[in-house]
């Protein structure tokens, strides 16, 4: 082997360690529940993605391993395997379906890497959330039971939260413990979508600022274009959600991965539709600060936006409207 190749795999290698060690500090650190370490492994995911998007995919599934291997060891054999298949695996799979779409210059059009990366992120996280629900329920002998148990561990905790916040007695603790119960998953599978778009999106930029990114960078706004039969499978689960059980949760879960995935869209037709507008940089200022301030609100009509966009393509209609003028 020449000493060149020993050089390009040590570096490798070199990446491969600290990408997997930085990204499972992170994990390790939101694990401690409080509030500014939950927000700093909310990037837990982006040292894998830099290490998948600017040295190789191998190089990014080697630091997952490394990762998921210092976690396990430091701690338990099964909190390595939840941040494999939370955090290292799904960061991995995402950059791969970023790193391997088809270009524009490949099909002549639109760059379908941000399409293929939002829509693997939302397969991703609807597995994830929805397989570990089944586990849980399996375990527990029923979705009922793993129900039961969980208000009767969670009522506790809601009860002194109404204590001090000086809720109307009329408040039911044990109904509002179910509700946030039920909606626990749904909103843990909105939240790491959104998780893994953003840790892309960073990690690309830092690739393509390094000179490592090894494709051409997208264009955002234009090429993110959900297929429209996801919008049949989003209305499918959202109606779904109403049955109750482990079907309507399932359900639910379905239906929030789809439903962020086109807020995303939504966020990328506000881009667009803003062009040309004197108040645009005031106009998309709001929009993200509404974004930070009032989560989830603010999805929810971009959400709408992008279902609109798929159906009757707004942005085309809007670039079509310029290029008359």
């Amino acid at each position: 082997m020449t000493d060149t190749k020993l050089k390009t795999y040590g570096a490798s290698a070199l990446v491969a360690v600290a990408a997997g060690l930085a990204a499972a500090l992170l994990f390790v650190l939101a694990a401690r529940a409080s509030a500014a370490t939950v927000a700093i492994g909310y990037f837990a995911p982006m040292p894998l993605m830099i290490a998948a998007l600017g040295y190789g995919l191998s190089v990014g599934a080697a630091a997952a391993a490394v990762g998921a291997a210092f976690v396990a060891t430091l701690y338990h054999p099964a909190l390595g395997l939840l941040y494999l298949a939370s955090i290292g695996a799904p960061a991995v799979l995402v950059a791969a379906a970023a790193l391997l779409a088809p270009t524009r210059a490949d099909q002549g059009g639109r760059d379908f890497a941000p399409t293929a990366a939002v829509l693997t992120a939302a397969l991703v996280a609807a597995t994830a959330i929805a397989g570990g629900l089944a586990f849980f329920t399996w375990r527990m002998g029923g979705f009922d039971a793993l129900l039961a148990s969980a208000v009767k561990e969670g009522r506790p905790i809601v009860e002194a939260m109404l204590k001090d916040a000086k809720a109307p007695g009329a408040m039911d603790a044990e109904r509002l413990t179910r509700f946030l119960v039920m909606a626990a998953p749904v909103g843990i599978a909105a939240s790491q979508i959104l998780s893994m778009t953003i840790n892309l999106y960073l990690a690309g930029r830092v690739s393509l600022i390094s000179g490592n990114l090894s494709r051409a960078w997208p264009a955002i706004a234009d090429d993110l274009a959900i297929p429209r039969i996801f919008g049949a499978l989003f209305a499918a689960a959202f109606g779904l959600a109403f049955v109750g059980g482990l079907a309507g949760v399932v359900a639910a879960i379905v239906a929030a991965v789809f439903g962020m995935a086109f807020a995303l869209q939504g966020l990328a037709v506000a881009h667009v539709l803003t062009r040309g507008s004197n108040l645009r940089p005031a106009w998309l200022f709001s929009l993200y600060g509404l974004i930070v301030l009032l989560p989830p609100w603010p999805f929810l009509f971009l959400a709408l936006a992008g279902l609109a966009d798929a159906a009757f393509h707004l942005r085309a209609r809007k670039q079509a409207s310029r290029s008359t003028n």
